[in-house]
């Protein structure tokens, strides 16, 4: 038995010394992908990029969208709130930290340049009093509850740091209604209510009452582009109404709801995620996407190419029509590797001339 489990001891071993190895390592890095031409034609927009692959690689998945005007694209520092002395609604009281450990896992794996860690409700404060450094900052709050630090009937230490620059990102119950203390269960005392979300999110933004476990059933351009999973619409996020100020969904479409919805506020914005949190790493997965794509800094509109690398040569080059004309303005092209176990990642910012 000593011999068995010994033989399997050293198979482990040798296992794990094959993955991390630098041949698989540079097998798992080999794709490439980079904008060789780019010009404005008519109500399109021509482009050529260049797809270099190995032998391993089946598809990448591009994406392309024109930057909003007056946006620049950076790293931004990434806090994660979880603290189990607060209460949640709507998730499990484990989700927060499991959401910080796949997505700090899942930037890590595509090299995100920005910091990403844990903060707890005592730390949150300190972090929206820095409004200064809030266009460099996003939050990640999968809770449900606003931590009665930041929130309240009477305080809102929120607001100001994304009217300043800061992208929320957040999930679970509707945002603003409750506002939660710590080491005590939600009773009546945590409600702040509809005009809480009304006054963080504006006014016909979520239709009461939540239901959970109501699901999209239809992708928008945005999930179709980035092969977003996350479908749940319980919260009641209605498309039209973000639309309307300016916002644009990520996610899927149930009647009147998205399931993923970016709401601009001043200089930052929202991103939503309408309902409950049933698996934490396909979430960090949609969320990995959407903060290193910068999603949030488009124009709204998106367009998406899957390119089957089976039977191309290693170095392809293909052209792409985009159905939009930007002139004098820069389009962001991503690249990423649409196998679910793939983490190749690439994102370029390029100017289009006009002809």
């Amino acid at each position: 038995m000593e011999a068995v489990l010994s033989l399997l001891l050293v198979a482990v071993a040798l296992g794990e010394c094959l993955i991390y190895s630098p041949p698989l390592i540079k097998s798992e890095q080999s794709l490439g992908v980079s904008v060789q031409s780019i010009r404005a034609s008519g109500t399109s927009t021509q482009m050529r990029v260049l797809v270099s692959h190995g032998p391993s690689d089946a598809a990448v998945k591009l994406a392309a969208f024109p930057l909003a005007a007056g946006q620049e694209l950076s790293a931004a520092d990434i806090f994660v709130y979880t603290d189990a002395d607060y209460p949640t609604a709507g998730v499990a009281p484990t989700v927060a930290q499991g959401v910080y450990d796949h997505l700090s896992g899942e930037l890590s794996a595509r090299d995100y340049a920005g910091h990403v860690s844990a903060i707890s409700a005592a730390q949150l404060p300190d972090v929206l009093k820095e409004v200064s450094k809030a266009k460099d900052r996003s939050l990640v709050m999968m809770t449900g509850v606003m931590p009665d630090t930041v929130f309240g009937t009477k305080l809102d230490l929120v607001s100001p740091w994304v009217q300043a620059g800061g992208t929320l990102a957040w999930a679970g119950g509707a945002m603003g209604y409750w506002s939660g203390t710590k080491g005590q269960a939600l009773a009546s005392a945590n409600i702040v209510g509809e005009s809480g979300t009304m006054r963080l999110l504006g006014s016909g933004v979520i239709q009461y009452p939540t239901s959970f476990g109501r699901e999209g059933t239809t992708r928008s351009d945005w999930a179709s582009a980035l092969d977003v999973a996350y479908k749940f619409t319980g919260v009641g996020v209605l498309r039209n109404a973000v639309a309307s100020k300016g916002g644009f969904a990520f996610g899927w479409y149930s009647g009147l709801f998205s399931s993923i919805s970016f709401l601009p506020h001043g200089s930052g914005g929202y991103i939503i995620f309408g309902g409950e949190v049933s698996d934490e790493a396909s979430i960090a997965v949609d969320l990995t996407k959407i903060l290193m794509s910068h999603a949030t800094s488009s124009a709204g509109i998106v367009a998406a190419r899957l390119v089957t690398l089976t039977s191309t040569s290693s170095s392809t080059s293909l052209d792409w029509s985009l159905p939009f004309n930007l002139p004098n303005g820069k389009i962001v092209v991503i690249a990423f590797d649409p196998n679910p176990d793939g983490v190749f990642f690439a994102s370029e910012t390029v100017p289009v001339s006009a002809n």
